[in-house]
């Protein structure tokens, strides 16, 4: 028994992963119903004119991390080959309606690039 759990532990290493970037702002922690603390992140609409809400995924808190380096960033690693589903919340046509979730999956390499857009928007001068 005590081989199997050793080799599934070097095979997990051997998994190629990506790193993810993104703001301190985007993460929010909470616990779930079962007590798992887990990092809600949220993925900015890439288009300005796009006034839905945005869409989030969830990582356990274990594999989020601080960028020690003074920023006020947060990365994670991910696998490469995985995939993760997206969840974002529809508000209903009518006020005495219910909000909806609608959820779709993504590759990890699509979510990389989508976490990561804020890097493609031209800088402004004399911001801070």
């Amino acid at each position: 028994m005590e081989n199997q759990e050793m080799y599934e532990a070097t095979e997990t290493q051997s998994v190629e992963t990506i790193e993810i970037k993104f703001s301190r702002k985007l993460a929010k922690p909470f616990t779930t119903k079962g007590g798992k603390d887990m990092v809600s992140i949220s993925i900015p609409n890439q288009d300005p004119n796009d006034k839905r809400a945005w869409e989030e995924f969830v990582l356990p808190v274990k594999m989020v991390h601080s960028d020690h380096y003074g920023s006020k960033s947060l990365w994670a690693k991910i696998p490469a080959d995985g995939s993760t589903v997206l969840t974002r919340s529809i508000k209903p046509a009518d006020d005495n309606g219910s909000w909806t979730k609608e959820e779709r999956t993504v590759d990890n390499k699509t979510l990389k690039s989508m976490v990561e857009a804020y890097k493609l928007k031209p800088k402004t001068q004399g911001a801070r």
